[in-house]
C-alpha cells in the first residue's frame, strides 16, 4: 500500500513540474527595469574666502552689482573691488596700524554716489561722501543715528525722536518731524515721544520707520510728512531694530522677539517662523523671493519672498557683522582679521582653499520683472535711481530691449548710463526654466564696434574709441544649454 502511495504522490509531483514548465514555456520573458540614474549637478553654490591682507575689523558692506562693492571698516577704512572681491583697493585707511574712525556703515544708490558714516552713538561722528565711487571727502560732523539715502542728493536720518532730511547729498539737514505717539497702555490713553531707529524706502515716495515699541512711522510723499501708526499691545519686546519692504505695503520688522510681516502698510504686524542671529541681525531681498539675514554664525534665508525661513549655521573662520545680497545667487559677508566670504555659483568640479560648500538659491521664476513697480529695492533705492541717466547722453532706437520665452532664459535691459564715451549696461538677466540657472559670467557682449567679445554680468561696461551710434547685443546662456539674446542701439557722444 505504501509503494502505491508513493508512487502516486511521484506521479503527482511530476505532472505539477511538467504544468508548470508549460506555462513558463507560453510567457515572454520579464525584461528587468533598472533606476535611471540622476545626472549630476553640473553646477553647486559655495561660499570662499576674498579677504583683505590686513588685520582689520570690517563693519560693513554694500555691492551695486555681482562684482562691484564696497566694505568699511576701523582706521578709516573704505575698501572697494571691481571684481567680485579678487582685488581689493583701499580708498580711505586700510592700514590697522593707522588712526582713523571705525566707519561703520557703508551704502550706495549707484556706482558712484556713496557714503561712509561712523558708529550709531559714536561720539563726534563724521559722514563722508563720494560721488565718483572712488574719492571721498567729509560733508558733515556729528551726525548720529542711522542715515538712509534713497538719491544722490536726497537723504535721511533718524536719531532719538527726531528725523531729519537732506537734499544736497548730507551738506545740510532740516528736522521735518518728531515722533510722538497716541496710544493705549494697561486701558489708559498715554501720548508720549516715540524713538526712531531704522527706515526703509521700498519706492521713491512710500517710506517706513520702526524703533520704538508698537510704533511704526510712515510717508507716502517722499518724506515730507510722516504719519504715526501705534499697534496693540502684544507679549514680548516689541522694540524695532530693523524694517526692509518688499512693495509699498509688504515688509519686515526685525524685533528682539523675532521677525514680522505686515501686508497692509505696517498697520499690523504677525509674526514668522524664523530663526535669526540674537543681536541687531537685519533682513535685506535680492529680489522679491530671495532674502538673507546672517549674522555671526547664522544664515537664514528665503526662497519664497518672507513666508518660510530656513536656518543653517556656517563655520566661517570668525564671526559676521554684516552682509550684502546684490542678486539671489551672489552674496558677502565681512568680520574681523580681514574676512570676505563671497557667495556664488560654481562649477561642481570647482575648489578653492578655504571653500564652504552652501545651498543654490533657485532660478528666478519666469515673473521677476525689473520694473521698479513690481522688483523691491535691494537695500536701499538703488535700482530706480540707476533708471534715470541723462537724456542727453543717450539716444535709444527703437530695438528690443528685451528677449524672452516661456521657457530659456530672458534679458531685460535698463537705460543705459553713458559717460563721454563710456558705456554700462545694466538691466536684469533670468532664467524661466525649472531648475535651471545662470553661471557666474551671466552674458556674452558684443559693443558694435569690432572689439572681442567679453564676459561679464550687469552693469557691463565699454569704453568706445570715438563718438558714434553702437549696435549692443548680450547673449545669455543657462545650465540647460538654452541661450536668449537682446540688443539696443546705444550713443555716445
Amino acid at each position: 500500500m505504501k509503494r502505491v502511495l508513493s508512487g502516486f504522490a511521484l506521479t503527482l509531483f511530476s505532472l505539477v513540474i511538467a504544468f508548470a514548465g508549460t506555462l513558463l514555456a507560453g510567457t515572454p520573458a520579464q525584461k528587468s527595469v533598472l533606476p535611471q540614474k540622476t545626472p549630476p549637478p553640473k553646477f553647486k553654490a559655495i561660499w570662499e574666502p576674498v579677504n583683505y591682507k590686513e588685520d582689520l575689523p570690517l563693519y560693513d558692506v554694500f555691492f551695486v552689482s555681482k562684482d562691484e562693492g564696497w566694505v568699511s571698516g576701523a582706521a578709516g577704512t573704505v575698501l572697494h573691488t571691481k571684481d567680485g572681491g579678487t582685488t581689493w583697493t583701499a580708498e580711505l585707511g586700510g592700514d590697522p596700524h593707522a588712526e582713523g574712525a571705525e566707519l561703520g556703515r557703508v551704502f550706495f544708490t549707484d556706482a558712484t554716489h556713496g557714503w561712509a558714516q561712523t558708529g550709531y552713538d559714536h561720539p563726534g561722528s563724521a559722514l563722508f561722501r563720494s560721488t565718483d565711487g572712488e574719492s571721498w571727502q567729509q560733508v558733515t560732523g556729528d551726525i548720529r543715528g542711522n542715515i538712509l539715502f534713497i538719491s544722490a542728493t536726497k537723504g535721511f536720518y533718524v536719531y532719538g525722536t527726531r528725523l531729519y532730511a537732506t537734499t544736497d547729498g548730507g551738506k545740510t539737514w532740516t528736522q521735518p518731524f518728531t515722533c510722538r505717539a497716541k496710544m493705549e497702555v494697561n486701558g489708559l490713553t498715554k501720548e508720549t515721544n516715540c524713538d526712531v531707529r531704522a527706515l526703509h524706502f521700498p519706492t521713491a515716495t512710500v517710506g517706513y520707520g520702526v524703533g520704538e515699541a508698537r510704533v511704526t512711522v510712515k510717508t507716502e510723499d517722499g518724506g515730507s510728512t510722516w504719519n504715526v501708526l501705534a499697534g496693540p499691545e502684544e507679549p514680548g519686546d516689541q522694540r524695532g531694530y530693523d524694517v526692509f519692504f518688499l512693495y509699498a505695503n509688504t515688509g519686515y520688522e526685525v524685533r528682539s522677539s523675532g521677525l514680522y510681516r505686515t501686508t497692509d502698510g505696517g498697520q499690523s504686524w504677525q509674526g514668522v517662523i524664523a530663526h535669526l542671529e540674537s543681536g541687531y541681525p537685519k533682513v535685506k531681498f535680492a529680489d522679491k523671493e530671495v532674502g538673507w539675514s546672517c549674522l555671526g554664525g547664522t544664515w537664514a534665508y528665503t526662497v519664497d519672498g518672507g513666508k518660510h525661513w530656513t536656518t543653517r549655521q556656517v563655520r566661517f573662520p570668525t564671526g559676521v557683522t554684516s552682509f550684502s545680497l546684490p542678486t539671489r545667487d551672489r552674496g558677502y559677508v565681512v568680520g574681523d582679521h580681514g574676512m570676505i566670504y563671497r557667495y556664488r555659483i560654481v562649477p561642481a568640479d570647482y575648489t578653492s582653499k578655504g571653500m564652504i560648500e552652501a545651498p543654490m538659491m533657485p532660478a528666478a521664476a519666469a515673473d521677476q520683472s525689473s520694473s521698479s513697480d513690481s522688483q523691491p529695492e535691494q537695500q536701499s533705492a538703488q535700482t530706480w535711481v540707476q533708471a534715470k541717466p541723462s537724456a542727453k547722453q543717450v539716444s535709444l532706437t527703437d530695438a528690443p530691449a528685451a528677449a524672452a520665452s516661456s521657457e530659456g532664459p530672458s534679458i531685460e535691459f535698463s537705460r543705459p548710463r553713458v559717460n563721454g564715451l563710456s558705456v554700462s549696461m545694466n538691466g536684469l538677466m533670468i532664467s524661466r526654466s525649472n531648475g535651471a540657472a545662470l553661471p557666474d559670467d551671466c552674458g556674452v557682449w558684443s559693443f558694435g564696434d569690432g572689439s572681442a567679445p567679453m564676459n561679464s554680468c550687469f552693469p557691463a561696461r565699454h569704453t568706445y574709441a570715438r563718438a558714434g551710434t553702437y549696435h549692443v547685443t548680450a547673449t545669455v546662456t543657462d545650465t540647460k544649454g538654452q541661450s536668449a539674446s537682446a540688443s539696443m542701439d546705444v550713443t555716445v557722444q
